[in-house]
């Protein structure tokens, strides 16, 4: 059988959780709204460490 202690110390758990959760997580459209520029500086990123890559100075000295 519970006690209204058991059951006051839960929802106390509970209101702690959800005010973490509330506090640390980023907000769904502001996460979207930021999508096309992380798109697009990955896609420097990706360009940028293939054109180094392709220099002579990065390749092995076996594959030189």
């Amino acid at each position: 059988m519970h006690s209204t202690l058991d059951l006051r110390v839960l929802l106390s758990l509970v209101e702690e959780r959800e005010a973490r959760l509330r506090r640390t997580s980023l907000p769904i459209e502001l996460a979207a709204q930021h999508r096309p520029v992380r798109r697009w500086v990955g896609r420097q990123l990706v360009r940028f460490g293939s054109r180094l890559a392709g220099e002579p100075t990065m390749r092995p000295v076996r594959a030189r």
